[in-house]
């Protein structure tokens, strides 16, 4: 029997042939439609990182690459800008080290201060003169009337510090700071000072958030506050902590201490230019070098800065005014007289020397810094401060220097 033709298939039979092939052409255009948009977005986005790279190189070339660093915190503290200071050691029981730990942010801490019991407490900066002068070695102690041990060992540092009195005199002071107690200061320290060691000046924290002992909780590394008290460190000349204990002193620890302190005291008296307690860096307790002048300001050692008109009776103080220059004849004609009493030819825009402000007393005149905060300008310092065009700064036969003409001799 032979098989039918095409046009003998019936037609729906046809349509049932033709269906597979329909539906995978359709399938075929579609996949081919993704992949064609698939690439054309990866081509895009190509396109796109092809142009930000470029960018980046363009901006790397032109030297526009952004190095900025964003320091986050809730109040700036620049203690040492230049990074001058030596190396530190880490806070333990006993003999910290050579360097000892530098508590300078404590420094700037304002305290509750008992100078005469039977006046009220006053607000002192711990850094001041007053509280921790530069040339003293300082045994701070950290006590509360309601601890037992503390009080306990008063007696003894007081029988320390009287077995010293003609050896240590002034350099060797004690310096109690009473912490994490709210009672009255000037009954607490009136209720122990038969038993406590003389002190100047008598400390007491009792800030809302106890500022003072969150500096001496400090980090892991740095903590001369570990939650019990008392707590007793040593200051050296440089206000660097070399000796701490973080509890009751025993007789050894007594011992101990005696003999470090003997030890700073000679470090102290070492006045050669390598000693320990000469060298220069922001927060040592010495307001020296630059450190008063606004650009340098170290608050810690130099207190508040002094400004015109008024200002910290911390801040350094200035010399008197020199007396003026005697009064002579006068200069003749187109002549004016200088600070030194000369007649010397007057100069078109050249400000009259006056004579209150010749003599060059200024005890930091010619440390080429011009420290107006000091007094200094042309007229008492020209060495450091430079004089107004044309004159020059020169020597005259007093061997004085002032601003004078370049001709003049």
């Amino acid at each position: 029997m032979s098989e039918p033709t095409l046009t003998e298939v019936p037609r729906s039979d046809r349509r049932q042939q033709a269906n597979p092939f329909v539906r995978w052409a359709l399938i075929n255009v579609v996949l081919t439609m993704l992949a064609c948009g698939l690439a054309a977005v990866i081509w895009l986005k190509e396109g796109d990182v092809r142009r930000q790279l470029a960018r980046v190189l363009a901006r790397e070339k032109q030297g526009c690459t952004d190095t900025t660093r964003v320091i986050e915190g809730k109040k700036a503290l620049l203690v040492d800008p230049d990074e001058v200071a030596p190396p530190q050691d880490q806070p333990r029981s006993g003999y910290v080290g050579k360097l000892g730990t530098q508590i300078s942010p404590a420094m700037l801490v304002r305290l509750e201060a008992i100078r005469d019991p039977s006046k009220p407490a006053v607000e002192v900066r711990l850094g001041a003169q007053e509280v921790l002068p530069s040339k003293a070695i300082h045994v701070v102690n950290l006590w509360a009337t309601w601890c037992g041990p503390c009080k306990a060992e008063l007696p003894d540092f007081k029988a320390m510090f009287e077995r010293h009195a003609e050896t240590w005199g002034g350099q060797v002071r004690f310096v109690p700071i009473q912490i994490k107690d709210n009672t009255d200061p000037r009954k607490s320290y009136s209720d122990f000072s038969a038993s406590m060691p003389p002190a100047p000046v008598k400390l007491a924290d009792r800030s809302y958030d106890e500022t003072l002992v969150k500096i001496f909780e400090g980090d892991d590394k740095r903590k001369l506050f570990q939650g019990n008290l008392p707590v007793t460190f040593v200051l050296d000349c440089n206000r660097r902590v070399r000796w701490a204990k973080f509890e009751q002193l025993t007789e050894a620890d007594f011992e101990e201490l005696e003999r470090y302190l003997l030890q700073f005291q000679e470090e102290l008296n070492d006045k050669s230019p390598d000693a320990w307690c000469q060298k220069t860096w922001p927060g040592n307790g010495r307001c020296e070098g630059k450190e008063s002048t606004a650009g340098h300001h170290s608050p810690e050692d130099c207190g508040d800065l002094k400004r015109r008109g008024g200002g910290s009776s911390e801040a350094p103080v200035l010399p008197p005014e020199p007396p003026p220059a005697p009064a002579g004849k006068d200069c003749p004609g187109g002549q004016m007289r200088t600070g030194d009493g000369r007649c010397v030819p007057k100069l078109k825009g050249a400000p009259a020397p006056t004579r209150a402000e010749e003599p060059q007393t200024l005890k930091t005149c010619g440390n080429t810094v011009c420290e107006p905060a000091r007094g200094e300008s042309s007229q008492t310092c020209c060495q450091d401060c430079p004089c107004d065009a044309p004159l020059v700064c020169k020597q005259d036969a007093s061997e004085r220097y002032s601003c004078q003409a370049k001709g003049l001799k």
